[in-house]
């Protein structure tokens, strides 16, 4: 069978007939149920991803439109970030750095940022003069 590699004795050429007759009766079948059944959209959001993302894009517009604030406001917002924030947070990676994280001793992801020309390590902060993750510097306060 050219379908699903399938084999008869030489010479049995009805038996062959029977198996692709099976193959386009239940390639009609699946046909069918896909017009009568909509197709699953797996690249849509669930709903607490896209409730989450709501919530991001409202706290990002919330902080544009505010006045100016003391530090001390500015550092309860950081504690409140979230963990897909403190993931996008990126610091310019420093000439022929291989150091890992102090905390969690994994390597940093680099990338090249084509607007400013630079490379750039991804979920890190600088933190008395050494490079963390941004998630472990969360952890640890």
């Amino acid at each position: 069978c050219s379908q699903c590699g399938w084999r008869t004795k030489e010479g049995d050429a009805e038996q062959m007939k029977q198996h692709l007759d099976w193959h386009f009766r239940r390639n009609l079948r699946q046909q069918n149920d896909r017009e009568r059944r909509p197709s699953p959209r797996g690249w849509y959001l669930d709903q607490s991803q896209w409730e989450l993302g709501a919530t991001a894009d409202m706290q990002d517009q919330q902080v544009t439109e505010s006045a100016p604030v003391d530090k001390n406001q500015n550092t309860e917002k950081d504690a409140e970030k979230t963990a897909a924030e403190l993931q996008r947070m990126v610091v310019a990676a420093p000439s022929n750095h291989t150091e890992p994280c102090a905390v969690c001793k994994e390597a940093f992801e680099r990338r090249f940022n084509e607007d400013d020309e630079i490379w750039e390590l991804v979920n890190a902060v600088v933190l008395d003069g050494s490079i963390i993750h941004a998630t472990c510097n969360a952890k640890e306060h």
